[in-house]
């Protein structure tokens, strides 16, 4: 007869995740390799899988109370746990990152599975520096580099926004702490968020974007309206062919890069057209804009956000309308 799951059972068996009396980081090789074998490929063990059920086994102890959060960060976690067991199963690549792959299988099991969140084992957030909640918490400045921290400080500081700046690639983890922080403003996450975006004008850029969207979706936040700060048109003509560079074309960038000038083309900038000579691409580097101009371009489309006035609302709204319809226009007739 087959085993009867619940739904959050059926995720867990799916993963190879069991329960083991033994703590799995302190078995000998021979327990690993006969408990881990199955799926193997180039090690004795099978390696995201000896992960999973050793950050499971954490999450299961520290929420039995049976031990304290752990307070560290996932790279201490890695020294501490997983290197020195995956080096006890003769499993510890030379050439391949298996730290980077970690970071994959928390995330797996934080956002594919939804059996855990990274609350739960007390991981602490190295970014935790490069995130702010204003008062007005759910109008969010990011920035995709860490080089624009001083400027959306400023900007914080000012207007009393929340601001955030990735570092790259948004952790989940990252998120998740500043959603938790954002959530203690007692806010409703399910009202409407501004984001106000600092990334590259490029497919890698909005890549970086929309991956810091689909987190916030993950922890609730999904009724968003996001305005790209950098743009060709924040820049004038000259200025537009001066800082642009041709877009990087990897096969592996392909399709990414059709599909990013296809939502370009969608948004009918007037200076776009000066980003595409047949079939080169270009794009611009969020650090092409100055400091100065992105403060009076927030002055223009966050404030009235801000101020929370129904009429300067309706107002900005009308004024986006309209000009989106110029834009229209123009791109129709050129």
């Amino acid at each position: 007869m087959d085993q009867i799951f619940t739904p959050f059972q059926r995720r867990l068996y799916d993963a190879g995740i069991r329960h083991f009396k033994k703590l799995i980081h302190d078995q000998p090789k021979e327990w690993l390799i006969k408990n881990f074998r199955q799926g193997a490929v180039k090690y004795p063990v099978n390696v995201a899988c000896l992960m999973r059920n050793i950050i499971w086994q954490l999450r299961y102890r520290i929420g039995k109370k049976e031990k304290p959060p752990l307070n560290e960060l996932i790279r201490t976690f890695w020294y501490m746990y997983i290197k020195p067991t995956l080096a006890r199963a003769d499993s510890l690549a030379e050439k391949v990152d298996q730290y980077a792959q970690l970071v994959d299988q928390l995330v797996y099991m934080v956002k594919e599975l939804e059996i855990m969140r990274y609350d739960d084992i007390g991981f602490r957030d190295e970014n935790q520096a490069n995130r702010k909640v204003g008062a007005h918490a759910n109008v969010i400045l990011f920035a995709e580099k860490l080089g624009h921290q001083p400027f959306i400080s400023e900007i914080a500081e000012t207007y009393r926004v929340s601001t955030i700046a990735l570092g790259g690639q948004p952790s989940v983890l990252n998120i998740e702490y500043f959603i938790n922080d954002v959530k203690k403003t007692g806010i409703d996450i399910r009202k409407s968020f501004y984001l106000f975006s600092i990334v590259d004008f490029d497919p890698s850029g909005w890549i970086i974007r929309d991956a810091f969207i689909s987190n916030l979706a993950h922890y609730g936040v999904k009724n968003v309206k996001c305005i790209d700060l950098i743009n060709p048109d924040i820049l004038t003509s000259s200025e537009v062919l001066a800082s642009r560079y041709p877009v990087p074309t990897p096969e592996s960038m392909k399709t990414k890069n059709q599909n990013w000038w296809k939502q370009v083309k969608a948004q009918h900038y007037i200076n776009q057209k000066y980003l595409v000579e047949g079939e080169k691409l270009y794009g611009l580097e969020a650090e092409a804009v100055s400091s100065a101009r992105l403060t009076e371009k927030l002055k223009e489309v966050m404030v009235p956000i801000i101020g929370k006035d129904e009429e300067l609302l309706k107002i900005y709204e009308l004024k986006q309308l309209n000009e989106a319809i110029k834009a229209l226009i123009l791109h129709i007739i050129t």
